[in-house]
């Protein structure tokens, strides 16, 4: 299943993605990558009932300008205001949940 849902070509496009003021989930994934399908519908799953809060790209690390903090795939980046908050490797489940809860709170940036 093909779960990418951006494609992004360069810095100033990711940046423009993240100008806006609701968190933005970015996933990376790449395909074949077998974590990566086993991660994504757990993501799918839990990001359901944040749908409507945040703004969630998926991308594929191959067809996407190399990100610093991006050292494997999956990995989940968290930003608020363009400011990258937290780098989430493996998308587990708690850390996905606790994820969602944190930054989807009204005014919360920790």
């Amino acid at each position: 299943m093909d779960y990418v849902n951006a494609v992004i070509a360069d810095k100033a496009e990711f940046e423009r993605e993240l100008n806006t003021k609701q968190p933005v989930f970015v996933v990376f994934i790449s395909q074949g990558c077998t974590a990566c399908d086993d991660a994504m519908p757990r993501f799918m799953r839990t990001s359901e009932p944040y749908r409507d809060q945040v703004k969630i790209l998926i991308l594929n690390s191959a067809n996407t300008p190399r990100h610093p903090r991006v050292d494997r795939v999956p990995m989940l980046l968290v930003y608020r205001d363009q400011t990258l908050l937290e780098a989430i490797p493996g998308l587990g489940e708690q850390a996905l949940e606790k994820a969602f809860k944190q930054y989807t709170r009204p005014g919360n940036y920790s």
